[in-house]
């Protein structure tokens, strides 16, 4: 009797999964739920959900804890570094509830932006020959600091000098982290959207003088700093698709793929 009672627990868990799991997703919710997560979860769990920082989030797994565990997850957290996203207010109920279906059903393939469409993407604000050849303020450019305002998609540009605020620049989608170029007159940030931006600490203010987006999920970019080289490329890593894009140093033009195989 002991035996059979312990044999049913599981077969009870699974049918109390089934009984409360949710109808499919409609075309439209899975698209709203599939840039919730790309906004909100991608950066840990991975853009296919096959884990980065974060566990993989298989949807089998997920199935077997149910969309109502998946759901106090998603709105409370977890120790090991789970945002509460909800307890904060940064996702609405109905939110939470897209996303916790979203996770039950197998991820949609991203799509792969062609080199030609990646080269669409690339604007020069003001060109090389246009730009200031000599600092258009009286402020220590080589004493600013760039902070990162993730959550606005901007970056603060600070007189380290004076402890003033300089200016602040947009950039892009959460943006995640900023690189000085080799000569430290130029700052390029990167966004979890991929989108690389080109700041000119001689203008007065700072501001972007060109922008590109290599890929659609980005978490790093970097200036060339060997000798005779300075500032001529900057290589963006790209999270989706996994590639190395190399770029002009001093316009952000793409200039070339690398596939990274994973």
């Amino acid at each position: 009797m002991k035996r059979t009672l312990g044999l049913l627990g599981p077969l009870l868990l699974a049918a109390l999964a089934l009984a409360q799991a949710p109808a499919p997703l409609s075309p439209a919710e899975k698209e709203e739920a599939a840039k919730i997560y790309f906004d909100r979860c991608a950066g840990c769990h991975g853009v296919l959900r096959k884990g980065a920082t974060g566990p993989a989030l298989d949807p089998k797994k997920m199935a077997e804890k149910g969309v109502e565990y998946l759901k106090a997850v998603i709105f409370g957290g977890l120790p090991g570094g789970m945002p509460d996203w909800g307890r904060q207010g940064i996702l609405k109920e109905k939110d939470i509830e897209l996303l916790a279906r979203f996770l039950l059903e197998q991820p949609p393939s991203p799509p792969v932006p062609t080199f030609e469409e990646i080269r669409k993407t690339w604007k020069v604000h003001v060109p090389p020959e246009k730009r200031p050849t000599k600092p258009l303020h009286n402020r220590n450019w080589q004493n600013f600091f760039g902070q990162v305002l993730r959550d606005t998609g901007q970056v603060a540009i600070i007189d380290g000098d004076k402890k003033e605020l300089v200016t602040i620049v947009p950039t892009g989608f959460a943006t995640h982290i900023l690189r000085s170029s080799a000569t430290g007159r130029y700052f390029m940030a990167i966004g979890r959207d991929g989108k690389a931006s080109l700041i000119d600490l001689w203008m007065n203010p700072p501001q972007v003088v060109a922008e590109s987006k290599p890929c659609l999920d980005a978490r790093s970019i970097e200036s060339s700093k060997f000798k005779g080289y300075e500032d001529k490329y900057a290589v963006v890593g790209c999270y989706w698709p996994p590639t190395m894009v190399v770029l002009d140093g001093l316009t952000l033009e793409p200039l070339g793929r690398v596939r990274i195989y994973v």
